[in-house]
């Protein structure tokens, strides 16, 4: 595998998960690089590139590509910017990604005065359900060289888990499904975590897997000791990259008579 110069930041790997099928894999899959014979570039066997986001010459708009989710064998195109930010003129280096299913292109300035900036274009084109990885290199005269990583990842287009569940008024025991939805034909591992917890509510399973274009339920329990309104928050995390954890606080509240009423 070619070395990268950053690490890249991969999704939470949860211990001996509840598997159905093949969940998508957690760490990272780096693709081989292209043949450097095919690419000879002294700048990019020899320098280290570290820098993210900007140095005193040039900052990168977004200072990270992004493809979230996608189909395969379909094309998508990015648009990154590299800004002169000095007030010289200058002359830089743009070592383009490196993988297969990354194709870099943009037009060569002999010069780039202050205030404008190079227009790279980045297009994809995924063959196969996982997570890519590659990156642009741009070396500055005298600089810091930086660094501009390139992911592409399937998401979960169709996990939608509100922020507040109030329980509707139901006999003591119980359950409410909370269902955690996957149209992707890849299985996503999850795994809940208990951040206010509260004796009236049980909450199961704790991890588990979202099957590939299916549903899983989390099933949410409340029984209660006395007539009282209660509450528990949970975050949930899922498998897939640069994800964001989901909040979620449950109430519920308990009265007197209710299995009496559903019974008649």
């Amino acid at each position: 595998f070619a070395k990268m110069e950053v690490t890249c930041s991969a999704p939470q790997m949860f211990t001996e998960p509840h598997r159905r099928g093949t969940p998508l894999p957690l760490n990272p899959l780096v693709e081989e690089n292209r043949s450097r014979a095919n690419v000879p570039n002294h700048l990019l066997e020899s320098k280290v590139y570290a820098k993210l986001k900007s140095n005193s010459l040039i900052q990168a708009e977004p200072a990270e590509v992004h493809f979230s989710g996608f189909e395969l064998d379909k094309d998508y195109l990015k648009m990154l910017k590299l800004i002169n930010i000095s007030s010289e003129v200058m002359n830089i280096h743009i070592i383009p990604t490196q993988t297969k299913h990354f194709q870099t292109s943009y037009t060569k300035k002999y010069r780039l005065i202050p205030g404008l900036a190079y227009t790279v274009k980045v297009q994809f084109c995924p063959d196969e359900w996982r997570y890519f990885y590659d990156c642009i290199r741009v070396h500055c005269k005298g600089e810091e060289n930086l660094l501009i990583p390139v992911h592409a990842y399937p998401v979960i287009d169709d996990l939608h888990i509100p922020p507040h569940i109030d329980l509707p008024a139901i006999p003591l025991g119980q359950s409410h499904a909370i269902p955690l939805r996957c149209s992707c034909p890849i299985d996503f591992e999850f795994q809940v975590f208990v951040i206010q917890p509260s004796e009236a509510f049980s909450i199961h399973p704790l991890i588990g897997v979202i099957p590939a274009c299916g549903e899983v339920n989390i099933m949410v329990t409340f029984t209660p000791v006395q007539y009282e309104t209660s509450q528990v928050t949970i975050q949930i995390v899922v498998s897939q990259f640069n994800t964001k954890p989901f909040l979620c606080t449950i109430t519920g509240s308990s009265a007197p008579y209710l299995g009496i009423r559903y019974v008649n």
